[in-house]
């Protein structure tokens, strides 16, 4: 009897450890999938989904027919051709927002943003041109799931059927909002995407310019780090970056009152307060906590005025000289610097050209431009140098206003 209970014993753990084995391995199925692995294969994090950090449902995971994530190819940086995404009229948009940090664990464009006002345009041209650094396998993947998202609405949200891409361009529409929106649960920190904007020539609309640098490969193998050009600026600006550089060029032409129908009544009357016009024209430039970058601006005409404030705030130790905050004095018929900054280096404030009574002093075309650091920045120039075993490294946190200098 007690052999015969022995067997029985001996059939029902088996019986049971067979069920919970079977159970287990659903666990582990449920488990793979909320990875992102197919059964019996290890994510490698070269796939359509990464760590924790970048983690979908299985819903969300697409088979790849290129190869396994598991195969003998090599990640590098993959980068798809330029798409026009939107196109629409100048005429009635205030402000063009283009780009955006992380936000719902999506949205981020992590790439470049080239702005170029164009003579004989007839309206505002959008280009995205997508990248992943993958394997080649997942890398169509990665482009097929980042969509362009143009919104009319200053908080984004997923795309729906009610919300189309033309919204920028419905009437009375005064606002565009242009992001990057990743087809999944959340946005792999690998994946991004370049912005190129074409505007007519003058649009005196604002510009709101976000993005970051791609540093997801380290610092050591791919410092993709993302730049800002906005070339023949009419309106206000305000960029917000990481370590990228930045460079402005404005028209010569640009209004002291951006946008403003009272400009030029109030120019007439010596910028007196209450003229009509509040807000002069603004070229904001900053970057994230500890990050350097160069930047500079060419205002494009040396008889405007202008109200300027660079400011690189390093923290220097002993013997540390910093980065230059420079504006081009020489450039202007009356250029007065802030003597309290004269002996303080990485920064420099002036008011040049200032037209004196009625106006208010600090009231020009104001350009202020911040770098968090000054510090060696290595960076890449393209996907060749991916590992690159002598990463290009510059010195960042430089500020220059000038004339023609671009």
């Amino acid at each position: 009897m007690q052999r015969t209970n022995s067997k029985l014993g001996s059939k029902l753990g088996s019986k049971l450890g067979s069920i919970l084995g079977s159970i287990l391995g659903l666990l582990g199925c449920v488990a793979v999938g909320l990875c992102g692995c197919q059964p019996g294969e290890a994510d490698d994090g070269d796939g359509p989904t990464e760590t924790s950090s970048d983690t979908e449902t299985s819903s969300d995971t697409e088979t790849d027919t290129g190869g396994s994530p598991t195969d003998a190819e090599g990640r590098r940086p993959w980068v798809d051709d330029w798409e026009i995404v939107g196109a629409g009229p100048a005429e009635g948009l205030e402000l063009l927002s283009i780009g955006d940090r992380v936000s719902s664990d999506n949205f981020a464009n992590r790439g470049d943003i080239e702005v170029n006002y164009v003579e004989g345009a007839t309206e505002i041209t959008i280009e995205m041109q997508r990248f992943s650094l993958s394997k080649m396998s997942w890398a169509q993947n990665a482009f097929d799931r980042m969509l362009p998202w143009l919104y009319d609405l200053p908080a984004p949200a997923p795309p729906d059927t009610l919300s189309q891409n033309d919204a920028c361009w419905a009437p009375g529409t005064t606002a565009c909002y242009v992001r990057v929106f990743y087809d999944g649960l959340i946005q792999p920190l690998r994946d991004g995407a370049n912005f190129r904007v074409t505007i007519p020539a003058g649009w005196d609309g604002a510009l709101l310019l976000v993005t970051s640098d791609n540093l997801h490969e380290g610092i050591e193998d791919y410092p993709d780090r993302s730049d800002v050009t906005v070339d023949g600026l009419a309106g206000s600006v305000d960029v917000d970056l990481d370590s990228g550089n930045v460079a402005i060029r404005l028209d010569p032409n640009t209004n002291h009152y951006a946008g403003c129908p009272d400009n030029d009544a109030c120019v007439m009357s010596g910028y007196a307060p209450g003229c009509g016009c509040f807000e002069p024209t603004t070229v904001s430039v900053a970057n994230s906590a500890g990050q350097a970058s160069n930047v500079t601006v060419d205002v494009g005409d040396a008889d405007h005025w202008y109200t300027v404030i660079l400011e690189n705030r390093a923290i220097l130790g002993p013997g540390e000289s910093g980065c230059n905050a420079t504006i081009d004095c020489a450039a202007f018929a009356d250029c007065q610097l802030d003597p309290e900054f004269a002996d303080v280096n990485g920064k420099q404030r002036g008011e040049v050209n200032y037209p004196g009574d009625p106006a208010i002093p600090g009231a020009g075309i104001r350009i202020a431009l911040i770098s968090e650091s000054c510090d060696d920045v290595a960076y890449v120039n393209g996907p060749e140098d991916y590992e690159n075993p002598e990463m290009p490294v510059g010195e960042r946190g430089h500020l220059e206003v000038c004339v023609g200098c671009l």
